[in-house]
């Protein structure tokens, strides 16, 4: 439910969306496990000022990227 919900506000902000199993991808898990993340989705944006990441259904972060997606624009 978050990773569809996380999804969809993405979507709503015009930022491109790419949804890997995570586990064909272990060197996420990996990351994950060193950030001390333990919930999905595990979100990644490229940025001009470089990538963005956080874990979970994070409403902060997704609030702070969509003010940054709409100075942008």
């Amino acid at each position: 439910m978050k990773c569809r919900a996380t999804e969809k506000a993405l979507v709503k902000m015009g930022v491109p969306v790419v949804v890997p199993q995570i586990d064909e991808h272990p060197e996420k898990v990996e990351l994950m496990k060193r950030e001390g993340w333990w919930e999905l989705p595990l979100v990644e944006v490229s940025t001009p000022e470089g990538v963005v990441r956080w874990a979970g259904m994070a409403t902060d972060n997704l609030n702070a990227l969509k003010y940054l997606v709409s100075e942008r624009s």
